[in-house]
């Protein structure tokens, strides 16, 4: 295909937004249940619909040996076929699959596409979420179809650019005639350029049924500029798929070592992800929310204190569901008094939750039908948990001013942390409340009412101060009553400071923390916090912080891509 072609081919994926029926139609499902096969085994049933596909494989698996982003080989062939566009139109994949996907009448036309659908989105969820403003555009007047206040969907999958600037080109506006520039504010958008057939350009990609709301429109002369902000559906409009992740590319460990480069940043306003209106029990909404757990895929449980329930939000589907209690404050083991915290066991296929006012460590099944818990553990304070990769689970006692190890099914369980009375000396802990295990086996505890966290290494007696521990304050070698915590492969310590209202990151060694996020007082402004909680990281290097007065989870974006 000669160059102008080209350009053209990929123009179009940008401006095709003409095409979009704008309208509610069904949801798009089927392929969720499909295996997930081999890119060649997936162009199969397409042939008849595009006979050159199975050329086109061959190409893209050729070009995407060596994926990025710890994608497969087949993986990344998927989203570069969807880039690599060729003619005729009515020919090539991403023109008919979205035109497939836009028709008020797909449930036959879609089935050949399953498999290509179900290997197309695994690649695409396990790629981290933008949220970020991109852009589109079209060589026509849209204002009269995008009306402000009214909500629309796109549901095709739909080419950005992040530069405004491209869209002056002529191959895509120009800067004559009528033209209409879309303005995206978006949470849930891809970037693809590292498995794009066009690695040049910095191509966004908004995944099928993206729902928008129309913010507003703006005339300057032919130029009309339409404002659209990303909203989260209150079902899936797309049906999200079960991400799978090769075992070569999933940590062993509960919780991720993501090594962080010291110059990285994150962006200064968060973005609410879960919660943020008033206290409410609606199943989108938190009320005071403590412990937080993220997963490989980027699902999430939150230990949702008042509304004595564990919520899961799905990153991929952008939906919160209760997967535990939510059955009032009481001490049935469908019930909790005060949940706190609570981890994933894999390996057990459960959760296993801090029920702080019953005093009791609780494991819940995942399997669809779970009604209750039971206890593994009982007449604990506990508050906080975490689990480490040979299955032994750590749990911070407030009562007892220690933090224990314990085998699953075992009731005793040794001490690893403190064990020697309230107090401030090494041996000591007072309210100890989040806990994280590194590489070996040391436990970091967030000693509150010391104003320090702490560091216990295997088998020791006594332990050092790794953050704080020079008195309540908020200079930047002080902690105010910390609270989550994260660690990092060089030993870089991330905690949510309650009192101080930011996270601080305090490097091996270092007799004072750095500033992360937060620090802007007491507020609900994105830059702002009312008494951070827990915090974590996904596998991007994203940072998400509880808010627990603000009843919102905040996500902050990874500014530099400078992760090890």
């Amino acid at each position: 295909m000669a160059a102008g072609e080209l350009e053209e081919t990929r123009a179009q994926r940008v401006t095709d937004i003409t095409d979009e029926p704008l309208e509610f139609i069904a949801p798009i499902t089927g392929y969720e249940k499909e295996p997930l096969v081999s890119l060649e085994q997936a162009a199969k049933p397409l042939v008849k619909i595009l006979p050159t596909i199975e050329s086109r494989v061959y190409v893209a698996k050729q070009k995407c040996r060596k994926p990025a982003d710890n994608l497969t080989q087949d993986e990344s062939a998927a989203i570069m076929l969807y880039t690599m566009g060729w003619q005729p139109r009515n020919e090539c994949l991403y023109f008919v699959l979205n035109e497939t996907l836009r028709a008020s009448e797909r449930d036959e036309t879609l089935k050949p596409w399953y498999l290509y659908i179900r290997l197309f989105l695994n690649a695409l969820f396990r790629l981290s979420p933008l949220q970020k403003t991109v852009y589109r555009g079209v060589r026509l007047d849209m204002s009269n179809r995008y009306i402000k206040g009214e909500t629309i969907v796109w549901w095709g999958f739909s080419s950005c650019t992040t530069s405004v600037d491209v869209l002056k080109s002529k191959t895509f506006l120009g800067e004559t005639g009528n033209r209409t520039i879309f303005n995206l504010h978006c949470q849930s958008a891809r970037s693809i350029r590292n498995h794009s057939y066009f690695p040049a350009e910095e191509e966004v990609l908004l995944l099928a049924a993206t729902q928008f709301k129309v913010v507003g429109c703006l005339k300057q002369g032919d130029l009309h500029i339409i404002q659209l902000e990303e909203t989260l559906p209150p079902v899936p409009l797309l049906q999200p798929v079960p991400i799978i992740v090769p075992a070569s590319s999933m940590s062993v460990k509960t919780m991720y070592f993501t090594d962080i480069a010291i110059d990285a940043r994150w962006a200064q306003n968060g973005i609410t992800i879960v919660g943020g209106c008033e206290a409410s029990e609606a199943t989108n909404q938190l009320h005071s929310p403590l412990g937080l757990y993220i997963d490989e895929e980027g699902t999430m449980f939150i230990a949702d204190e008042v509304n004595q329930r564990i919520v899961k939000w799905k990153s991929v589907a952008m939906s919160s569901e209760v997967v535990a209690g939510n059955k009032g404050k009481g001490d049935r083991l469908d019930q909790f008094n005060t949940p706190t915290d609570t981890i994933v066991d894999k390996e057990g296929n459960s959760l296993i939750i801090c029920d702080w006012g019953n005093q009791r460590v609780m494991r819940w099944s995942l399997r669809i039908g779970t009604t209750n818990g039971e206890i593994l553990i009982s007449n604990i304070r506990c508050f906080g948990l975490t689990m480490d990769d040979q299955r032994f689970l750590y749990v911070s006692d407030q009562e007892k001013h220690e933090v224990r190890r314990y085998k699953i099914g075992e009731t005793t369980g040794i001490v690893v942390a403190g064990g020697n009375g309230k107090g401030d000396r090494l041996n000591q802990l007072n309210w100890p409340r989040y806990i994280f295990v590194d590489q070996d086996y040391s436990v970091y505890v967030s000693d509150c009412w010391n104003h320090r966290v702490i560091k216990w290494a295997k088998g020791a007696k006594e332990g050092i101060v790794v953050a704080g521990g020079r008195g309540k304050g908020n200079a930047l070698n002080q902690l105010s009553l910390p609270n989550g915590l994260f660690i990092d492969s060089s030993g870089s310590v991330y905690v949510a400071e309650g009192g101080n209202n930011r996270v601080t990151c305090w490097r091996k060694g270092a007799t004072h923390g750095e500033l992360a996020v937060g620090g802007n007082g007491e507020g609900s402004r994105p830059n702002q916090f009312n008494y951070p909680e827990a915090l974590s990281f996904d596998c991007h290097g994203n940072l998400f912080v509880v808010d627990n007065s603000n009843h919102r989870v905040q996500s902050f974006s990874f500014e530099k891509n400078e992760l090890l």
